[in-house]
């Protein structure tokens, strides 16, 4: 598996397959792909969904993705880091709260809104006709503004959907938990397995078992995933130094954070500050 990072804030690109797996590999950065042409299936953190010409798929920062293809295969791909996302926001006044998180390791798929579907691929055909080699993406408003409302348009479908599950569905348990993970993700005694298991009525290990069924990933896999995912966030637009973000989030120190931050994205966060404020 490779570990992909983006080296501008906005790659669009055509690409093709004709037969066989596409590289398995876990992006620091958004993907939004628009299948042309083709069959086959999406791997997405190890759940396996087909897919087919006109469906939209939708990679959040560290997915692991790959395509395995059935017939050759046409895509649009277009890449973008979370710096251009909120930068986006703030010039557009877009809040895209959906696209800014990530509930579960389930993949999600928009195949359920063809019509949805359909104008984020009307739209792309716009975006890559006005993408040319002479110009500048990042300053063209047109490409701004149609990048606003493709994300404007997937947040909003992304909003209406549920994480994709196995057949027998995640229940209202598992919604309830992701909840209360995220009022008390800056309070460490309140995510102990023992207190949560009193909280919902469960044993620790039913709990546990429970979750990992539906959601794909431990409970405790899902909270220090999420914990990360906004410590990404503070380094990226807050000025907030590495250790007082390591006390917030209640790691037990800096070298804790610096050591997961590590094994998770390959990277401290010390040098992914730095490399996104480059970008």
């Amino acid at each position: 598996m490779s570990y992909s990072t983006l080296h501008e804030p906005l790659v669009i690109r055509q690409q093709e397959l004709s037969s066989g797996t596409s590289q398995r590999h876990m992006p620091h950065h958004y993907e939004l792909l628009i299948v042309r042409s083709g069959t086959g299936n999406q791997l997405i953190n190890d759940s396996r969904l087909p897919y087919q010409a006109g469906d939209v798929i939708l990679i959040f920062p560290e997915d692991i993705h790959c395509l395995e293809v059935q017939q050759h295969t046409q895509w649009q791909r277009i890449a973008f880091t979370p710096v251009y996302l909120a930068d986006l926001m703030t010039t557009s006044g877009q809040q895209w709260t959906s696209l800014g998180a990530r509930p579960s390791a389930q993949p999600v798929r928009f195949a359920a809104n063809p019509a949805g579907q359909r104008h984020i691929a009307a739209l792309t055909d716009i975006l890559f006709a006005e993408v040319q080699p002479t110009n500048d993406r990042l300053v063209n408003p047109v490409v701004n503004l149609l990048m606003t409302t493709v994300l404007s348009l997937t947040d909003r479908l992304l909003a209406q959907q549920v994480a994709v599950c196995p057949p027998q569905a995640s229940p209202l348990l598992i919604k309830r938990v992701i909840g209360y993970v995220s009022q008390h993700i800056t309070e460490p005694d309140h995510l102990r397995i023992e207190k949560m298991a009193d909280v919902f009525n469960y044993s620790p290990g039913h709990l546990g078992a429970l979750f990992k069924k539906h959601a794909g990933e431990s409970i405790q896999q899902y909270i220090i995933r999420h914990r990360l995912r906004l410590v990404k966030t503070r380094l990226t637009l807050s000025s907030m130094t590495v250790s007082q973000i390591a006390d917030e989030f209640g790691f037990s120190d800096v070298c804790h954070l610096n050591k997961l931050f590590k094994r998770y994205y390959h990277d401290t966060p010390t040098n992914y500050r730095r490399c996104q404020i480059s970008q």
